[in-house]
């Protein structure tokens, strides 16, 4: 208070003998030093760290006027950060945090009991739903939401036991995403198809794009690509989730490339996936270059196969904690990536799995088990403390692009 009062018994002298002031940028009035300011003012333990005082000298003061970390806002998803605006000085841009599922079972012809699809299997159809009830319900106690990628078989097989969409109907209010997936070019038409029939949906986002070339070979990897994207593109399909992070006997696109896909995408061995969407070239065949403008955005995921622990000769029967902790330290890495580099784009990372790995078997004969719903909810637990602090934004792989584009 001393300071203050003498500083304005020098500010009002200064007036009234020069009868005007000017003023330029102001500080804050602690941060002022006039010429009648004494060295008794600087003296420890009066709260103001002056003078010759420091965080040695003087820790009572100088401690007390450190600044605090701000809290980071807490992000909107309605009101997402504009592609190509960055981050300020010292902020961590937020991450874009989904989940693709894939919606079918070992047999692609589930819920029906024969390939012909004539007959539906009750406890098959029941189980599928449970499993898809279960891991929305999880999703939505956080806010979260998935991208669920159907096969056309799941479509109308479910669509016929519930006697209408219902389910469908029900992650739509949720403000989930419905897509489509194949293992083989003709199931993507067959899918779209499907679900706009029996569901009344026009997708957007497509998925299985690398199981569809493996027989192609690295040398034939591009052009068979390209067709695929192609025909998807065709199909008004604008968006792909995919695992093309290096490696895995299925993944021959990314040799082809020499691992580089997209721009910047170096980071999979920390994150397990490719955190920068971008737009393959395909028009050209070339998947690994980014196509400004271009029409299909391809957004990658922690691939299944990243699940398997030491010991495992394949995906895993039925998740658990385990499995999801292995993920939680890509996840980790993600979140450190934002971090330690701010980049001034769109970054998404997502996983994948399918509904029957949360039940035992995976010909839809069991519901799903509790012990792996709860480890999913464990994981979102921890996903969600940083959605909390506005590094993480909900999002579906269409809402997703739209950022991108």
């Amino acid at each position: 208070m001393k300071r203050i009062s003498l500083f304005l018994i020098a500010l009002i002298f200064l007036i009234a003998t020069c009868g005007c002031a000017s003023f330029g940028k102001e500080e804050p009035p602690e941060n002022r030093v006039t010429e009648m300011t004494t060295a008794a003012e600087k003296k420890c333990g009066d709260g103001v760290c002056d003078g010759p005082e420091t965080a040695e000298n003087c820790p009572a003061d100088c401690q007390a006027e450190m600044p605090t970390a701000p809290e980071a806002p807490k992000e909107d998803p309605g009101l997402a950060p504009e592609s190509g605006q960055g981050p300020g000085l010292g902020e961590t841009p937020p991450l874009y945090f989904f989940y693709a599922v894939h919606v079918h079972g070992s047999k692609e012809y589930l819920p029906y009991s024969d390939p012909g699809m004539n007959t539906i299997d009750p406890d098959a159809a029941e189980n599928m739903l449970a499993a898809i009830e279960g891991i929305a319900d999880v999703l939505e106690k956080y806010g979260a939401k998935a991208t669920w990628e159907f096969m056309a078989p799941t479509v109308q097989g479910l669509v016929e036991y519930q006697g209408r969409p219902l389910i469908f109907e029900q992650l739509l209010a949720s403000g989930h995403e419905i897509g489509v997936h194949g293992h083989r070019m003709d199931a993507i038409p067959e899918a779209v198809e499907a679900l706009g029939q029996y569901a009344g949906i026009d997708p957007v986002t497509s998925s299985g794009f690398v199981t569809q070339v493996p027989a192609a070979g690295e040398a034939q990897a591009q052009s068979a690509m390209s067709l695929v994207m192609r025909m998807t593109a065709e199909k008004n399909l604008s968006v792909g989730t995919v695992n093309f992070s290096p490696g895995g006997e299925m993944n021959t696109i990314s040799g082809a490339c020499n691992d580089q896909l997209g721009v910047g995408n170096d980071m999979y061995n920390e994150t397990g996936n490719l955190m920068f969407p971008w737009r393959p070239d395909y028009p050209n065949e070339d998947i690994c270059s980014d196509l400004p403008g271009g029409k299909l955005a391809l957004i990658d995921h922690v691939p299944l196969t990243s699940f398997i622990l030491p010991g495992e000769n394949a995906p895993p029967d039925v998740l658990g904690s385990q499995h999801f902790g292995q993920l939680q330290g890509y996840f980790d890495n993600a979140i450190d990536y934002m971090e330690d580099n701010q980049p001034d784009r769109i970054a998404a990372w997502g996983f994948v799995t399918h509904i029957i790995e949360y039940a035992i078997g995976g010909q839809a004969e069991n519901p799903p088990a509790e012990s792996a719903l709860e480890a999913l909810d464990e994981f979102l637990a921890h996903v969600d403390i940083y959605e909390e602090q506005g590094l993480v934004i909900y999002a579906t792989a269409g809402e997703i692009a739209e950022q991108v584009r």
